[in-house]
């Protein structure tokens, strides 16, 4: 379950980065929610789909890369 933390905080209370545009008289809303937490195998799945090579389909595949880097060719 997704946790969300609300806070009601005066924008004097906010770094200068955050004030800009907001009226000083006035409260704002802060609102933090928590990242869902993953199990090991999604973390690692997340990490591999931002691979940005291409991924091996095949061991015939596998092999052939493997073949190709060894040889001195692209990886």
């Amino acid at each position: 379950m997704n946790e969300v933390v609300r806070k009601i905080v005066s924008v004097a209370d906010l770094p200068p980065a955050l004030r800009e545009g907001l009226d000083p008289s006035r409260p704002v809303e802060i609102v933090q929610e928590a990242a869902p937490v993953l199990t090991a195998s999604q973390r690692l799945r997340a990490m591999t789909d931002k691979l940005d090579f291409k991924r091996v389909q095949s061991t015939l595949e596998a092999v052939e890369r493997v073949r190709r880097i060894r040889d001195g060719g692209p990886i």
